[in-house]
């Protein structure tokens, strides 16, 4: 695989978690907007990031007949429609619009990341990936945040409209073979099966725990005397800073064990959970805002390595986007409850315990079991220039 085609895959991938990318400038605020009580916040982002994680691990049953370009492209412009009916003030009509919304781009994912993960060295595609996630995700949050503050809350939703049909025309002729042909798993590949699953588990654990901490930022920084616009503004810079993440993962590249990096990454962000809950402050609130980018954008591509260890032909990589949004979904619907009900403590500790679930599960997955190291053969694509 060219690089030009990788970073063409890899906008494509980013515009895939558009939903989850501005989620955090919606979440607080939807339920007075619909005149809804607060657990209606909850259950949209459950309907929507849930309905994502659903078809993501769906797509390849549903739709095993379906070019899977092609069947990107129509998710593409289903979830571009999807957007324009949220801007209502039916409560009913924005839940369902959410539920399309999200089980297209969970359909876009599952082909971009099945796709990524037949390559050979899946953590230096997935260091691309989440390069360019930064600056996808920065432009349309920053943009988001400006018309939301000028037009209202549901001014967001045709921006992310239009992301999703440019992520269609992305996926127009990109020079790239199909998905590698499904066939019997090896014997080595049977025998890691128990290991891809924990790691799937342990993924999902630790972006629930990440995700809670991530929607309550424009929280946090209220709390610490910032106005909301400001900080939505500090989040949307505080972005780049994962670019420091994600060019020392190319770096560090596959030098040392993905556990390594991960535990890492858990530790750092459990305390900064615990400290930004405990004592909001600009300067605790700015501080937050870099370690999260940076720990979160470090440790994915290695999350992504190990899965993509287990299969030669991306199968478990390919549901790695549904492990990101089962916790994108639970993280923020469990701390908009927590935090109604005992506060912003409570979802600093929730954050900080299922960090911490996370890692340990990740690397009980990375020592308990071992994958062959004649297994791998020839993969399907490669990185080249």
């Amino acid at each position: 695989m060219k690089t030009t085609t990788v970073l063409r895959l890899s906008c494509v991938n980013a515009l895939g978690f558009s939903a989850s990318t501005v989620m955090p400038l919606w979440l607080d605020r939807i339920a007075k907007e619909l005149d809804m009580p607060p657990w209606f916040a909850s259950a949209a982002v459950f309907v929507q990031l849930g309905g994502a994680a659903i078809f993501n691990l769906a797509t390849p049953f549903l739709f095993r007949n379906v070019p899977p370009l092609r069947l990107a492209r129509i998710a593409f412009i289903v979830a571009a429609a999807a957007y324009l009916a949220a801007i209502t003030h039916s409560p009913h009509r924005f839940l369902f619009a959410c539920l399309v919304c999200g089980s297209g781009l969970g359909a876009v994912l599952n082909v971009t990341n099945r796709l990524m993960g037949s390559i050979d060295h899946v953590q230096k595609g997935y260091a691309i990936f989440v390069m360019l996630e930064i600056f996808v995700a920065l432009a349309l949050f920053l943009t988001s945040a400006r018309l939301i503050d000028r037009a209202g809350l549901l001014a967001v939703f045709p921006v992310v409209s239009a992301s999703a049909a440019l992520g269609a025309l992305l996926l127009w002729r990109l020079p790239i073979a199909l998905l590698v042909e499904n066939r019997p798993s090896t014997p080595a590949e049977a025998a890691a099966g128990g290991k891809a699953l924990l790691t799937l588990a342990s993924f999902a654990l630790f972006f629930v725990g990440q995700a809670a901490l991530n929607s309550f930022m424009p929280t946090i920084g209220t709390a610490s005397g910032l106005s909301t616009l400001q900080s939505s503004q500090l989040i949307g810079l505080g972005m780049p800073c994962g670019l420091v993440g994600a060019l020392l993962a190319r770096g560090v590249g596959e030098r040392v064990r993905p556990v390594i990096p991960v535990t890492g990454s858990v530790i750092l962000l459990a305390c900064t959970a615990l400290l930004l809950a405990a004592t909001p402050s600009r300067i605790t609130f700015v501080l937050g805002v870099i370690v999260l980018a940076v720990t979160t954008l470090f440790s994915l591509p290695y999350f992504f390595a190990q899965l993509g260890s287990f299969n030669e032909n991306g199968r478990y990589t390919s549901f790695g986007p549904a492990m990101m949004l089962l916790g994108l979904a639970l993280g923020p619907s469990s701390a908009v409850l927590l935090h109604a009900k005992i506060g912003l403590v409570a979802v600093g500790l929730f954050s900080a315990g299922l960090l911490a679930a996370g890692g340990i599960g990740f690397a009980a997955a990375a020592t308990r079991f071992r994958t062959p190291t004649s297994r791998r053969g020839p993969r399907a694509h490669s990185l080249g220039a």
